[in-house]
């Protein structure tokens, strides 16, 4: 009797583990405090960070070095919501160097002007120093009215930072719709504490 149940226990395990297993693919796992640890490589780059579980994935590749947008998009949507586009999104992108954005620094200025110069409600909230992985750069935070075309309001709460490492601007931010926009805040700073590069 005693071998026929521990038979039983340990198949019961072992179903369990594949069911885990097939809910969180390679690359992602979920801690104890409702984040989801995930690893990418974009451009040839590794990198891991944390999110909340209750964001989703834009593409099923999207933590993959798959040669066509070297961005990582992830996307939150209020339970109940019957609106086909999204409340929130994390977007981390490795930037190619422009001529007039050659470096973090200047990526933030130049992007702070573009919203100046053509977002009538764009304002800044905040712009500071910004140390992620150790690396220092730029942070800012703003609303606007002209980002988040996946979002289900053009009206806007941003949190962004910029970073220079192995050639590339890393642009990492979260942005939220103006009614929970005190969602993307916290989000942000989980997101740029649990960032790191892996190679």
């Amino acid at each position: 009797m005693d071998i026929k149940m521990t038979r039983l226990r340990l198949i019961t395990l072992l179903i369990s583990l594949v069911m885990i297993s097939s809910i969180f693919p390679v690359g992602c796992a979920t801690t104890d405090t409702g984040y989801v640890k995930a690893t990418a490589t974009k451009q040839g780059i590794s990198f891991s960070f944390a999110y909340p579980v209750s964001y989703e994935k834009l593409t099923p590749d999207a933590f993959e070095d798959s040669g066509g947008d070297p961005s990582v998009s992830l996307l939150y949507r209020k339970p109940g919501s019957t609106n086909v586009k999204w409340d929130k999104q994390i977007y981390v992108r490795a930037c190619d160097p422009l001529p007039s954005r050659p470096d973090a620094a200047a990526w933030t200025e130049e992007h702070i002007k573009l919203l100046e110069n053509n977002d009538a409600t764009f304002e800044l909230i905040e712009r500071s120093a910004v140390q992620i992985d150790g690396i220092n750069g730029e942070m800012v935070a703003y609303h606007s009215s002209i980002l988040g075309n996946l979002l289900s309001s053009p009206h806007t709460v941003c949190w962004e930072a910029y970073i220079d490492y192995k050639g590339y601007i890393w642009k990492i931010s979260v942005l939220a719709i103006e009614e929970i926009g005190d969602q993307a805040e916290p989000d942000f700073e989980h997101l740029i504490n649990s960032f790191e590069f892996l190679d």
